[in-house]
């Protein structure tokens, strides 16, 4: 009998929160996320675009406290519900950041 086991390195956290994904195929589309972790996010959305894995995709949080840092993210699996994605890294005014900088207190913060 096969066990299901848990595999991501970074815990997860049940969040809903609204976001807006930007692609040039797609658009913008906005979504909820269903949880998030310190490196990704899966994203539920009503009218989902078929994506091949692989593919980067912005994401902005737009209930947060500075919604104008927008994450590159990339698809890394993708559902009949939603998208799991990846965070790359994040721009905040032009500029393009690791996310590490977030941890030591993102530019504009200070």
């Amino acid at each position: 009998m096969a066990t299901n086991f848990e595999r991501r390195r970074q815990g997860r956290q049940g969040t809903r929160a609204r976001v807006r994904l930007s692609h040039p195929v797609f658009g913008e589309l906005d979504g909820a996320t269903t949880d998030i972790s310190d490196h990704g996010l899966f994203v539920e959305l009503d009218d989902m675009p078929v994506l091949p894995v692989g593919v980067h995709i912005n994401v902005q949080f737009l209930d947060s406290v500075n919604p104008d840092i927008r994450f590159n993210a990339k698809a890394v699996r993708q559902t009949r519900l939603g998208l799991a994605l990846v965070l790359v890294d994040y721009e905040y005014e032009g500029e393009r950041y690791p996310l590490s900088a977030l941890r030591e207190g993102w530019p504009g913060a200070r």
